[in-house]
């Protein structure tokens, strides 16, 4: 196949995708029955699923950091945006409503497709392996940046008039990918997936750890807390696995705050902050003035994801403790809550790209207040992250802050061309 040819196929199949219909109207672009028994194309689908992600990323922290305590908006930013922060003139029509919707299933369908062809393309085992895994792992992550945007969600997209479901059904569907996605490559070696790594896994991208990552933060917010402690203890904590932007794409949140003027972060994030803790500095410009904001609100620039080409990673190691910490706190093993709790507020260097904050252990006696030490913990540990939306349902807002919206409402688009959804 010529170059040109992959380029058009992962342009018509990747990027040419609308938010409901799998159907290919365009007749000088291929169908997907073209595309899935066509090895370089189906590999070329794989490739951009994850691009469509990464690109995706500022679509859910623009809504997560802005309904919580994250983010404000600067002078430039739109009036959507500055719904977003108060609350106020809020619209179903937005596109920052819509924006999250039509990503996650765009890269939803781009997984069925890879799905959908995996066994016809002859892609040999270790790389088909591997292809199938990481498209399950990001149907799975779309799923799960939708069910904590939205109360509920169609499961079913290939076909028009799907009916949202509860979070409970899309919780199920996200772990069941994700366990799947971790059995298809259990018994697959390293060697065996060095085809996948170099022809379809991005730049820094970890498979293994992510999907037991992922399982470990949905298994947390599904409340299974053994099963989220046993994902966590699989993750190693010396590696990051990240979305890279290689000129000339650039991260989102750079292009956000930085070419848009449309946010920055709120400096009550730091003001709010324990004496001493370092993770402030690592998070936000804490040295100068920031910029102007609109509504007025002091505001800090950026300084994690404040360069073009920064990667934004899938997860952070500390996450994991903070997991397993939750999961014990909330089955009353609070010894071991507490010592998790305290390794990461002790923690004063790292080998890999993350926040630490330099902080004495702490001495907590109920659950009450370990949880609230948790959830305080995740404020400083995960910022910009697209958890701490989700955070104000686990913990409640007595903890955590309270959010401008509980959800985000269906998109008016959707609204107008599917009857099954309750628009009401």
């Amino acid at each position: 196949m010529t170059y040109t040819r992959k380029l058009a196929l992962l342009a018509a199949l990747v990027f040419g995708m609308g938010a409901c219909d799998l159907e290919l109207t365009n007749p000088n672009s291929p169908t997907e029955e073209e595309v899935i028994t066509d090895l370089d194309g189906l590999l070329a689908v794989a490739v951009g699923m994850q691009g469509q992600y990464a690109s995706a990323i500022d679509d859910y922290m623009v809504t997560n950091s802005l309904i919580t305590d994250e983010w404000g908006t600067q002078t430039r930013a739109l009036i959507s945006y500055q719904s977003l922060l108060t609350g106020q003139n809020f619209d179903r029509s937005y596109g920052v409503v819509e924006a999250p919707w039509s990503a996650s299933y765009s890269v939803i369908k781009s997984a069925n497709t890879v799905l959908a062809g995996a066994d016809q393309v002859g892609l040999g085992a270790g790389l088909r392996a591997g292809t199938v895994a990481i498209a399950k792992l990001f149907k799975a992550m779309a799923f799960g940046m939708l069910i904590q945007q939205y109360e509920k969600v169609p499961v079913v997209v290939s076909t028009e008039g799907s009916v949202p479901q509860p979070r409970a059904v899309v919780m199920d569907t996200i772990l069941s990918l994700l366990e799947s996605a971790r059995s298809d490559i259990a018994g697959v070696s390293d060697a065996d997936l060095a085809g996948f790594r170099s022809r379809v896994a991005g730049t820094g991208f970890d498979l293994r750890a992510t999907i037991d990552a992922m399982l470990a933060r949905y298994y947390l917010i599904a409340g299974r807390h053994a099963d989220a402690i046993t994902a966590a203890n699989r993750v190693p904590l010396n590696a990051l696995s990240v979305l890279s932007y290689p000129s000339p794409s650039r991260n989102p949140i750079e292009n956000l705050a930085f070419q848009l003027l449309y946010v920055a972060g709120l400096k009550s994030f730091s003001t709010q902050a324990e004496a001493g803790d370092r993770r402030p500095g690592y998070w936000l410009d804490v040295t100068r003035a920031g910029p102007t904001g609109n509504p007025d609100s002091t505001l800090l620039f950026l300084r994690k994801y404040s360069t073009p080409n920064e990667p934004f990673p899938l997860y952070l190691p500390d996450e994991m403790k903070l997991i397993k910490a939750e999961a014990y706190a909330r089955t009353n093993n609070l010894v071991e809550a507490l010592r998790l709790v305290n390794e990461v507020r002790t923690q004063t260097s790292s080998t890999v790209d993350e926040p630490v904050a330099g902080l004495p252990p702490i001495v907590l006696a109920t659950q009450a207040d370990i949880l609230a030490e948790i959830a305080r913990q995740r404020r400083y540990e995960l910022y910009e992250q697209g958890l701490r939306w989700e955070d104000t349902r686990r913990f409640g807002t007595a903890v955590t802050t309270v959010p401008t919206q509980p959800w985000l409402p269906i998109p008016q688009q959707e609204c107008d061309v599917n009857p099954a959804n309750p628009c009401g």
